[in-house]
């Protein structure tokens, strides 16, 4: 376990220094990859403030709940009801601690819970996967092309913290803490519903497909074994609950979603097509998405169709931007992708990944710490 602390702190230092180092090196133009990128909107940062370049893009929405709260814009579009109240709330706890300094309080909280799922992924992967080595995951996981995000004022580390987590408690059968685990995922992100499926899979493995079909499952002697099934769409419905109950609007999530764009509309207007930069934004995002898919059909069927279901309902959710923009950020949460990768038996293939994905790991941080869009 002090090797997995050790690994992620000195993968911490290099990509911060890697980060520090691209931010001051690089005097960029504003980005011109989608149509809706101006200077104006947003001007490339020109300061080479270490803990300020962990501040970008949506960073900006949690910081905006921890100053002023969830609030609507006069024209009710991209407003923050949208981002889930976890995060925010605990930036805001330790930044206070902290006189203030919430950019630095969600940097330390994100830093924190990547090595706590870090840890949560060698014991999983150790008890669970034991023909593969526990540690190989993590490194695979750290190189992925956008695991820059783990590192930033973003949800991303609390959220795979906590999918682990659920995902360990319950396959050791500890249903109801692994539903605890649940519950605060689906009160970090928006996906964090689906943590109740891992939970219901193992509950009816336990006690027999037969015997948890839907007539037995209203018998009150079974019934019972499903309440920490409940506790992850209790958490995301008290959100939107609160939702309703500020704002008077009980499909207010939905609507703000799709000012968003998070539809299943394709919304050809952000992208600038004679771009060169939008066509190689939009290369990179196919590489992935089709990267993705095509790891899922292979979960499942060489590791376990819950993982599969799992990856799925995360593709979904990515997809609902309509241009694949975020589909790298999404796919970060899918760890068993990474157990799918530490199983190549082929050394050169599996060598070839890692120089790819590490390649783009590198390129990844550029644009992030240079205001460009990174996913």
């Amino acid at each position: 376990m002090k090797r997995i602390v050790l690994i992620v702190l000195v993968w911490l230092f290099i990509v911060n220094l890697f980060g520090f180092v691209a931010l001051n090196r690089f005097n960029l133009t504003p980005d011109t990859a989608y149509t809706w990128i101006t200077p104006e909107s947003f001007p490339v940062a020109k300061n080479s403030n270490l803990i300020d370049m962990h501040n970008r893009w949506d960073t900006f929405w949690y910081l905006d709940i921890v100053n002023n709260g969830y609030h609507l814009n006069a024209n009710n579009t991209l407003a923050n009801v949208v981002f889930f109240p976890l995060y925010p709330a605990l930036i805001k706890i330790l930044g206070t601690v902290l006189l203030g300094n919430f950019v630095l309080a969600g940097w330390i909280l994100s830093m924190s819970f990547l090595l706590a799922s870090c840890v949560y992924l060698y014991k999983f992967v150790k008890e669970f996967h034991p023909d593969i080595d526990p540690e190989l995951p993590i490194l695979l996981m750290l190189i992925f092309p956008t695991a820059f995000f783990f590192n930033v004022v973003y949800t991303e580390s609390i959220f795979l913290f906590l999918t682990i987590a659920t995902f360990y408690y319950a396959f050791r059968k500890n249903f109801y803490l692994a539903g605890l685990f649940a519950f605060l995922g689906s009160l970090a992100h928006s996906n964090g519903v689906f943590l109740a499926l891992p939970i219901l899979w193992k509950i009816v493995e336990l006690n027999g497909w037969k015997n948890m079909g839907w007539k037995n499952m209203l018998s009150p002697s079974q019934w019972k074994y499903l309440i920490p099934v409940f506790f992850a769409p209790i958490g995301s419905f008290l959100f939107l609950g609160y939702d309703w109950w500020k704002f008077g609007d009980p499909m207010l999530f939905f609507k703000i979603q799709s000012a968003w764009g998070r539809s299943f509309t394709i919304n050809w207007e952000h992208f600038s097509f004679f771009s060169h930069p939008s066509i190689a934004n939009m290369g990179i995002d196919i590489f992935l998405a089709v990267f993705i898919i095509s790891a899922v059909v292979v979960v499942y069927r060489k590791l376990s169709p819950l993982y599969a279901i799992f990856m799925s309902t995360t593709l979904i959710a990515a997809f609902t931007s309509g241009t694949l923009m975020s589909v790298g950020r999404y796919s970060l949460v899918m760890f068993p992708l990474f157990i799918l990768l530490s199983k190549i038996k082929n050394k050169m293939v599996l060598q070839a990944w890692i120089l790819l994905s590490t390649l783009f790991f590198a390129l990844d941080i550029i644009l992030w710490v240079n205001n460009y869009w990174a996913g």
